[in-house]
């Protein structure tokens, strides 16, 4: 019986300290402006001579469902709001393998441009340069031709998804 009142203590104190919050992810920092592991979120163009910027641009990594080969594509969105008008600029890259030249080719790899949300244009020549994929971060280039607009001097930062 004593060595109840002994063993007790030594199991409920085991079983509080198991039972404290590990740290984790959710700790740690996103991507975002100013948080000193990526400073520039964010994708600029010149389109038909005008500048172009956002700072609110996401990646995406599509995997293939029932398909275990570890293939994936890259999403990336970008959407401008300038007083009441709204334009986007859409990557797909099929097959996406890190940093390389990828050819505008659709349906393969496509770029489309959305001039004030209803007026979307394809592009049908042009290229997307993936620079850089660090730890936090997909950086690049790219221009396109895109129906009449021409999409030139692009950018992007994009935080890794």
């Amino acid at each position: 019986m004593k060595r109840l009142f002994f063993i007790i203590p030594i199991l409920l104190y085991i079983a509080f300290t198991a039972c404290t919050k590990a740290s984790g992810p959710a700790d740690g920092n996103s991507v975002q402006p100013n948080n000193n592991l990526d400073s520039t979120v964010s994708i600029t163009a010149t389109i038909n001579g005008s500048n172009w910027h956002t700072d609110s641009a996401f990646g995406y990594y599509v995997k293939y469902s029932g398909n275990d080969s570890g293939e994936v594509d890259l999403k990336i969105i970008a959407t401008q709001r300038l007083n009441d008008t709204v334009s986007t600029i859409n990557f797909y890259i099929t097959n996406y393998t890190g940093p390389n030249t990828y050819v505008i080719n659709p349906p393969i790899n496509t770029a489309t441009y959305y001039n004030f949300g209803s007026n979307r244009n394809f592009a049908n020549t042009g290229q997307i340069d993936i620079t850089s994929e660090t730890a936090y971060a997909i950086i690049g280039t790219f221009h396109f031709i895109a129906g009449t607009d021409t999409i030139k001097n692009g950018t992007f930062n994009v935080a890794l998804p």
